[in-house]
């Protein structure tokens, strides 16, 4: 009796370290905790919502109607962003000077084309990795009303 309370009672502190230490493994991995989203990826995120919504129903039958989906994912992007308190970021175009002519050389398209082209990928960035400047910013009469709502997102995630 006296050995089967003691492998009992081994088996208990077994199981705990090991659960102990899965717990803190996982706790510690990337894939349990997320970092803070911050103002701008969590309106991002939403807006990335409500455009693939949109669209989500229409099917291209000819080639020019894929594009027309996009672009219409695209500008319901920019409507919703711009409802939520953010606009288009002056020195995202500055900073991506050299992609666009970069592009242009290379593929034979207008500066115009190569913006247009480089801002459907950039406005659905909403967090880099290198600090580079991204293509949203809150808008300057928005600051103070963006600050109190990130503080209250912020408390909530």
């Amino acid at each position: 009796m006296r050995k089967l309370v003691i492998i009992f009672i081994l088996f208990i502190v077994f199981f705990s370290l090991i659960y102990l230490f899965f717990n803190s493994y996982l706790s510690n991995s990337n894939l349990t905790s997320s970092s803070k989203k911050t103002f701008l990826e969590d309106k991002g995120n939403f807006c990335l919502g409500v455009a693939e919504k949109a669209v989500a129903n229409r099917q291209a039958i000819v080639e020019f109607q894929k594009y027309e989906i996009l672009g219409d994912k695209a500008s319901i992007m920019r409507n919703c962003m711009e409802e939520n308190g953010f606009e288009e970021n002056p020195a995202w175009l500055s900073e991506n000077k050299k992609i666009i002519q970069n592009r242009i050389r290379d593929s034979q398209i207008s500066e115009d084309e190569a913006i247009e082209n480089l801002k459907r990928e950039a406005i659905y960035i909403f967090r880099t990795s290198d600090n580079k400047t991204l293509f949203w910013r809150l808008k300057s009469s928005s600051k103070g009303q963006a600050a109190d709502t990130q503080r209250t997102l912020s408390k909530s995630y």
